[in-house]
């Protein structure tokens, strides 16, 4: 767009140029058939010079506007992207093989292998130990673990990050930082003087190492790294309905039973219902009899009380048809969403 107004500007200043030397210098008479209107422009600016200056502004008002369509149309496609020949949404949605699919957020890696990165997502490294959880020293001795923890932690937090792999760089990054701070050093016997230092903080490496890949302490850091860098593709329909329970991942956009995630951690199908309906709550045991409190919905970023669904035949049947509609007393807004 600069581009091409500083070429209208350039042409504007050359017609007024024009116009200035019409009134001055009338134009010569030229032999009839032998004109043109382009030589009759240029001749009436009274000069050669002038009009090569007029070819010059139009050679670069055309090459300037040609540029500045193109760079419209770049920012277009990068604010726009497209799937093939369709436009979607990067924040909201997923190019697949199959299409445009929605983005979900992600509840569990087994049960979505299309995993996206989640838009603007940053990595922010804790050290040592687990976010919000206990801190474990950053250095043993000279060696200093800070720089390993926090390489680790970034690893973990790339999206579809390969976690055995982040932990075998984990283990050599600290074991080189031991290395570093106790090389092999021969005191006046020929003694390694550093060797039991170096052997004591190798010792303290493997327990970190150790540490990551627990399933008590390593799993569920992994999975939470994974939860808040990606986000899920595509619509996900309950595995398991039946009896309530599920391995899925949450819908908004499957109209039967879908799963969400109770915020006791465990799989809940449900049906769809509507937001202005459902109640707010801490646990599933403040929802009514057999109802679920699901931490992940459609209705905002606040557990609700879900009434789940069960399939009989085929159909869609709630087996809680009696239990009471409203649930707890804090009622949420009303909202035309479905979730």
């Amino acid at each position: 767009m600069e581009a091409t107004r500083s070429a209208m500007s350039a042409l504007g200043r050359a017609l007024r140029r024009w116009v200035r030397a019409q009134v001055r210098v009338p134009a010569p008479a030229s032999p009839a058939g032998d004109d043109t209107g382009f030589d009759h422009f240029s001749r009436s600016l009274g000069s050669q010079v002038a009009r090569r200056d007029v070819m010059k502004v139009a050679l670069f008002g055309a090459v300037s506007a040609l540029l500045g369509s193109v760079g419209i149309r770049q920012a277009w496609a990068a604010a726009n992207c497209l799937c093939g020949r369709q436009l979607y949404d990067v924040t909201t949605q997923c190019c697949t093989p199959a299409g445009v699919r929605p983005k979900h957020p992600l509840a569990d890696l087994a049960s979505c292998p299309e995993r996206v990165a989640h838009p603007g997502y940053v990595c922010r490294p804790n050290g040592c130990g687990a976010a919000g959880g206990q801190a474990f020293p950053g250095a043993f001795g000279a060696a200093r673990f800070g720089a390993c923890c926090d390489g680790h932690d970034c690893c973990w937090g790339g999206c579809n990050s390969n976690r055995p792999r982040c932990d075998g760089t984990f283990i050599d990054c600290l074991r080189d930082a031991c290395d570093a701070a106790y090389p092999p050093r021969l005191n006046a016997l020929g003694l390694d003087s550093n060797r039991i230092r170096r052997s004591s903080c190798r010792a303290t490496a493997r327990a970190y190492f150790e540490g990551v890949q627990t399933d008590t302490w390593g799993t569920p850091a992994y999975l939470a790294a994974q939860q808040a860098a990606c986000d899920c593709c595509g619509t996900q329909i309950c595995k398991t309905c039946p009896g309530g329970t599920c391995e899925a991942l949450p819908s908004c956009e499957d109209p039967g039973c879908v799963c969400f995630q109770t915020i006791e951690g465990a799989g809940f199908c449900h049906r769809p219902q509507p937001c202005a309906s459902l109640s707010g709550c801490t646990s599933s045991a403040s929802c009514p009899p057999g109802w679920a409190c699901v931490s992940l919905t459609c209705c905002g970023s606040h557990p609700v009380c879900i009434q789940p669904c069960f399939v009989v035949g085929g159909a869609r049947l709630s087996p809680f048809g009696a239990a009471p509609a409203p649930g707890p007393t804090t009622a949420r807004p009303a909202t035309a969403r479905r979730h």
